[in-house]
């Protein structure tokens, strides 16, 4: 069903009305729009018979134009994650990619011009101005391709050996380093020549002949998804890249009754290299008997986190050591390793699963609380308040002394990170339980009440976003919106009724306000875990692991893990809080 032939976008003249109606701002002709989505960068789009249309937000001309997505299917469109661009599908042609900036229009990949289709991952390399994708030629073979980020130019291709990459991250200006099965690689990013290749395990380099032989095959093997790894970069130590990976042995036991159970035992493998001649960094590679987990680059070390238990080890940059524990051994958490910052000289631990566990440890690994602080739903994000540290998770938000890690409010806050926003030298909190704002100094200080009246949503909708602005605290939901004066006052409020269409209800999600996709914060960060890429194998010896890989058990590669501080284009920073 196609939407309205008209686009409105409805601002509010903040401070002179209460309760008002929203005025138009402008009225734009677009013909029937299929879609329409604001991106989190601030950008706006529209899909018609007629193309993809980017509409200038303050004026509601349409700035570009791109006829050969006319059509295009809604389910095919995404945000590239960390990155300013969007993708779209093209209509009839599913196995085709539009990769598009949207704020000028331009296409920085077209996979039909490129010769490459069925497109099966992507990494944009910023400080390179080049996107790296895996995907398919014309006769069905895989491929990897270099693509310049600013012509949509394809610079070089490579064979079917790179058809499954754990990770491709930068490595200065002109070069890049990049992960498969069974090799960690550093190229130029321009001709793309091998400047190094090396196996993870030295091991590995006796039979790197057929270690190339078994990459090459990599694409065509889908004998199980129990290998993952991450490969991580870091500006803690900009001369190395470090690699972990993870495989798992199945052993099947019959009992005297003839009942068989089937255990397995998971192996982590972590190994770090020099970028600059892809030398190894550590005596030899680390192996640990535990799932693959979270990886974070600390300025004090590498955090690895088990996948499968509460231990948590700090390896040092330069030689793999272990810094934390007895003996180097790791220490114990309150769940599986989720996310760390540093504070000072400290380090804010998250654990747990659907729930977070927050704790603070010294340079040992020593807790300093007495006590591990509990919140509901997964630790989103960490805000400095001089002596004090606030804590939101997805569906609380505490403070808490830094020193003790005791809770300084009489109750915590409900609602999660997204009703917390920066803006003056203020934090601000929204919090659903009882619909008011709070408010507390970025220094630190006593917690105070902005709004003395109750925020009650119609529909019986509770506040989903909040989101600084020079006016005020816009704090909104589905289909509510309203704005609360830095003085407590409510200045706007109104409710937007659901349409009959349902698609319209997703365009007023999107149409409504650009939610800010950062928040300002002294400290921030987001937990995750990290999936990729390695061999199916039961370690046991050097031999038996090259024995597993003359059998070919090799399994998919999921291609998700990689840690590494991608910086976004100078315009990309600036649009970050965008909204209408």
């Amino acid at each position: 069903m196609t939407r309205s032939l008209t686009l409105l976008l409805f601002g509010v003249l903040l401070g002179h009305y209460t309760y008002a109606q929203p005025t138009p701002l402008w009225t734009t002709e677009t013909g029937s729009v299929n879609w329409l989505r604001s991106t989190a960068v601030g950008a706006l789009v529209a899909c018609t018979a007629n193309g993809l249309h980017g509409i200038d937000t303050k004026t509601g001309s349409i700035a570009w134009t791109i006829p050969a997505l006319a059509n295009a299917p809604e389910s095919g469109y995404e945000e590239v994650v960390r990155s300013p661009f969007i993708a779209v599908v093209p209509a009839q042609h599913p196995e085709d990619l539009f990769i598009v900036e949207p704020f000028s229009g331009a296409v920085v990949f077209n996979s039909e011009e490129a010769g490459i289709s069925n497109i099966a991952s992507r990494y944009f390399l910023y400080a390179n101005n080049v996107i790296v994708i895996v995907g398919q030629k014309a006769d069905k073979t895989a491929t990897m391709a270099c693509v310049d980020m600013g012509t949509g130019k394809v610079l070089w291709t490579k064979d079917d050996s790179f058809s499954k990459l754990t990770a491709c991250n930068s490595a200065g200006p002109n070069a890049m380093v990049l992960s498969t099965f069974f090799f960690v690689y550093k190229l130029d990013t321009r001709t793309g020549e091998e400047i190094w290749k090396k196996c993870p395990d030295p091991g590995f380099e006796k039979m790197a002949e057929l270690a190339t032989l078994l990459d090459k095959g990599g694409a065509n093997l889908g004998l199980g998804d129990d290998v993952h790894g991450v490969f991580v970069t870091t500006s803690y130590a900009p001369e190395l890249c470090f690699m972990g990976m993870q495989t798992s042995t199945r052993k099947e036991r019959t009992d005297s009754q003839g009942k068989t159970t089937v255990e397995v035992v998971y192996n982590t493998f972590v190994n770090a290299f020099n970028i600059a001649d892809g030398s190894y960094a550590w005596p030899k590679p680390l192996e640990m008997g535990q799932k693959l987990g979270t990886m974070v680059p600390l300025e004090s070390g590498l955090l690895v986190g088990a996948g499968d238990r509460r231990s948590v080890d700090l390896l040092d940059y330069n030689s793999g050591a272990g810094l934390w524990g007895k003996n180097g051994k790791g220490v114990n958490v309150k769940g599986v390793l989720s996310g760390a910052v540093t504070i000072g000289d400290r380090v804010l631990l998250t654990s747990g699963g659907d729930d977070g566990v927050v704790s603070l440890v010294d340079a040992t690994g020593e807790d300093l609380w007495k006590k591990p602080l509990k919140l509901d739903g997964a630790v989103r994000s960490v805000t400095l308040l001089g002596s004090d540290i606030l804590i939101a998770s997805e569906g609380e938000v505490e403070i808490v002394d830094l020193a003790t890690g005791a809770s300084l409010l009489e109750k915590t806050f409900q609602g999660g990170s997204r009703l917390v926003a920066t803006g003056a030298e203020l934090t601000y909190i929204f919090n659903t339980k009882d619909g008011l704002l709070y408010s507390v100094d970025t220094n630190g200080g006593p917690l105070r009440t902005v709004s003395t009246t109750e925020l009650e949503f119609d529909g019986k909708e509770k506040a989903t976003t909040l989101e600084y602005s020079p006016e005020g605290l816009i704090v909104a939901s589905d289909q509510n919106l309203a704005l609360i004066g830095v003085d407590g006052t409510k200045r706007y409020q109104k409710y937007f009724p659901a349409p009959r269409e349902s698609g319209l209800t997703r365009a007023l999600k999107y149409a409504s306000a650009v939610r800010a996709a950062y928040y300002t914060a002294a400290y921030g960060y987001t937990s995750a875990a990290f999936g990729a890429a390695s061999q199916n194998i039961e370690v046991q010896d050097a031999n038996s692991r090259m024995a597993k890989e003359i059998t070919g058990a090799v399994s998919d590669v999921y291609a998700k893990g990689s840690s590494v501080a991608a910086s976004a284009t100078k315009r990309f920073v600036q649009e970050a809080n965008a909204r209408f």
